[in-house]
């Protein structure tokens, strides 16, 4: 087995004045916290690839996701499509990609965006292939024999809180996929995976950053003078945020979740949380055995492409009003005036099909299978991809149910499309909130929930 690690930085030459994506902000790109970066692992195997390439961006649809990996293949046909994963970190501080957010000022100009934004930023999206084409010719060359290990836990030091429950005192898992050097007990690159939204940032910053993920990636390269590379993976965290200025009093922050959703976070509070996350990472990948590392793998991609349906839930309870707005104004007005837009989209936001009066969205979830020649029970581990983002409680369903089980079980949320929130449809039916107007339909959580769930049936 062999791997390679890499970056290349995305951030644009013209970057000031162009539109951040992530909050109904009131002005465009003012200025520049740290760059943003395209992050990329090659693993080869008997001339078998696999490529992961993170991105520092709110999101990628299907339709920027199928062009990346159709520019790659008629530039390298050796690897295959569905041995391409594509992920973005979800930071809120990057830029705009398919229109929403191409005209600031407030929440008046997001629905502008989503209905008339289309093919704003078709040649920074293009711009963006290139360099991933320039990315993995680096990483091509760069292969070198290595050794793979893995290891999870749950964790959090007051960092991370559940915006929507509180008291539930959530403990996401950060796990770590290691990679050592055949020859020697050094770490090649470190892979990885913890659950919480990129907003240490509020919606009152103006400038460019890739928030704590790059963070995470800057200490590690620290700790280490450069010598082990880092790559970030956000897991399950569409509900969980960051703690910067709200405290930990979670009881009163049940009564108050306003306090959660409207922090203020500074520089400061990305620098620190990235750190955190970097430092235990190192930690918890230093503690694997050596005797626990394989140099020999077997990869196996599995995808599920399926039509999400546009159709809301039948009950009535006191949320029941504000709910059926939300659906009502997405379906009969947004989604209706974006669909005309949308066709002549090259890079729409949702892959849409309309029948009549019934509108689909069509996206995929993937599991990518590494199986390794070691000794252990833990000689598996599963690699899984979701749409949009997901809430804890989808998460840990996931988990549960996995067929290797939660420890040898990563979910990389936002990859290879993006549809919104996805939660439950009890969460949509007891709690309602603002999530439920940008995602596709209430249905979408537990489509997907399913979807992934028949890999390990199957």
């Amino acid at each position: 087995m062999k791997v390679a690690f890499g970056k290349k930085t995305i951030t644009p030459l013209n970057f000031l004045g162009m539109s951040l994506a992530g909050y109904t902000r009131k002005k465009p790109c003012l200025g520049k916290l740290d760059d943003i970066h395209v992050h990329g692992i090659l693993i080869e195997e008997n001339q078998d690839y696999l490529l992961m390439l993170s991105f520092d961006t709110l999101k990628l649809p299907l339709a920027i996701v199928e062009y990346m990996k159709n520019k790659i293949i008629s530039v390298f046909p050796s690897i295959k499509s569905e041995k391409i994963l594509i992920h973005a970190t979800h930071t809120h501080a990057s830029f705009d990609l398919t229109g929403e957010f191409h005209w600031p000022g407030g929440a008046f100009n997001l629905l502008r965006g989503i209905m008339f934004g289309s093919n704003r930023n078709d040649l920074y999206i293009v711009w963006l292939a290139n360099r991933v084409i320039q990315l993995f010719e680096k990483l091509s060359k760069q292969l070198e024999p290595c050794r793979i290990a893995w290891k999870k836990k749950q964790w959090n030091p007051d960092i991370v809180i559940n915006r929507r429950h509180p008291t539930r005192q959530s403990k996401p898992e950060l796990g770590v996929i290691v990679f050592k050097y055949v020859s020697k007990d050094e770490i090649i690159g470190l892979l990885t995976n913890y659950s919480c939204h990129p907003t240490t940032l509020s919606y009152k910053n103006f400038k460019l950053s890739a928030d704590f993920p790059g963070k995470y990636v800057e200490r590690i390269e620290q700790i280490t003078d450069k010598k082990t590379q880092a790559i970030y993976f956000n897991g399950p965290s569409g509900d969980l945020n960051p703690i910067t200025t709200s405290g930990i009093d979670y009881k009163a922050l049940e009564e108050e979740k306003s306090l959660i959703y409207d922090q203020l976070g500074t520089y400061e509070d990305t620098k620190k949380i990235g750190y955190i996350i970097a430092e235990e990472a190192l930690k918890l990948a230093r503690s694997i055995d050596d005797e626990e590392f394989s140099d020999s793998i077997k990869i196996n991609a599995e995808m599920h492409e399926f039509w999400i349906p546009m159709k809301d839930a039948k009950y009535f309870n006191k949320i029941w009003f504000s709910n059926k707005l939300y659906y009502c104004i997405k379906k009969l007005f947004l989604l209706k005036i974006a669909r005309l837009q949308l066709l002549n989209a090259n890079f729409p936001f949702f892959s849409l099909n309309k029948k009549g009066r019934k509108i689909k969205c069509k996206t995929i979830v993937q599991r990518f299978q590494i199986s390794t020649d070691a000794k252990n029970t833990s000689n598996k581990i599963d690699l899984i991809t979701v749409p949009g983002e997901l809430f804890e409680d989808l998460g840990n369903k996931i988990l549960e149910e996995s067929s290797l089980g939660r420890e040898n079980t990563f979910i990389f949320q936002n990859s290879q499309d993006w549809i919104a929130y996805l939660f439950t449809i009890k969460e949509y039916i007891n709690f309602g909130g603002y999530e439920p107007f940008p995602t596709f339909s209430p249905f979408s959580g537990e489509i997907v929930l399913n979807e992934v769930l028949k890999f390990f049936q199957e």
